[in-house]
This record gives C-alpha cells, sequence and structure tokens, in this order.
C-alpha cells in the first residue's frame, strides 16, 4: 500500500528555564537531556527565551530524519523543520 498523501512537521525539544523546572520536578528520572550547555539561547514568541539545538546538531537531525523519510516514505511532504 503507497501512502501519498502524507505530510512530516518535524521539530526539536525546546525549553525554557520555567518547563525545565517543572519537567524536573515533575518526572526527576528522565533521560531527558535539557542541559543547557549543549542548548543555544533563541528568543520565543511568547517573550521569553528557550533553550534548542544548536545549529550544527540541527542539521545533523534534518539529515538523518530526511534521510530516513525519503527512505521508507518516498512520496511523502516534509513542511519544515524547526
Amino acid at each position: 500500500m503507497e501512502v501519498k498523501d502524507l505530510t512530516f512537521e518535524l521539530i526539536q525539544h525546546r525549553f525554557t528555564k520555567t518547563a525545565k523546572n517543572m519537567i524536573l520536578k515533575r518526572y526527576s528520572k528522565t533521560k531527558l537531556n535539557m542541559d543547557e550547555e549543549d542548548r543555544q539561547l533563541k528568543w520565543g514568541s511568547y517573550g521569553k527565551f528557550k533553550y534548542v539545538y544548536k545549529a550544527e546538531t540541527v542539521e545533523e537531525f534534518q539529515q538523518l530524519f530526511e534521510k530516513g523519510i525519503r527512505e521508507y516514505f518516498p512520496f511523502a511532504k516534509i513542511a519544515y523543520f524547526v
């Protein structure tokens, strides 16, 4: 079965200081990497800074995901990678 009407919207994990504190409080055993040293600051649309992956890491992720999508879903569109 071929799926020809499939679109992927790829987003990266990002967090604010407030969100990080809440996640760590509620899920103290999380394995989610929220090391601020591994991230860069980006001004968010809601008037707060958020931590996002560094440009080199985003590029690496994007290439990896796009390759997999093209291999397994050749008719799919990728709307964006944010």
